[in-house]
């Protein structure tokens, strides 16, 4: 628990170094470092833009394969209500029809 405490507290603490240093240097180095802070910019958005495009298509293949397992599965489920109707269902009736052996 202890070591939890003071893991955190060295992470936070050079989270904020770590942003004092971008900040001075951007203050410090504007000149030369807004390239490249718009450059690291550029990068996440393309970064974040292909990662988007890939949920989107994840979820997309997986929307398709939803569907066709629902219809299959209710293909399968209407074949077999199908079926056991037929089994219920009564023979059809016969009548015989009785001839008599005159020919004409």
């Amino acid at each position: 628990m202890l070591q939890d405490i003071v893991e955190g507290f060295f992470e936070s603490v050079g989270w904020g170094v770590g942003g004092a240093v971008v900040a001075a240097a951007v203050l410090i180095g504007a000149p030369r470092a807004k390239p490249l802070a718009k450059g690291a910019i550029k990068g996440y958005l393309a970064a974040t833009q292909r990662v988007r495009e890939a949920a989107a298509e994840a979820s997309e293949s997986f929307q398709d394969i939803y569907a066709e397992a629902k219809h299959e599965y209710e293909s399968q489920l209407h074949r077999e209500q199908a079926g056991e109707a037929e089994a219920e269902a009564p023979a059809p009736r016969t009548i015989p029809i009785e001839t008599s052996g005159e020919t004409a």
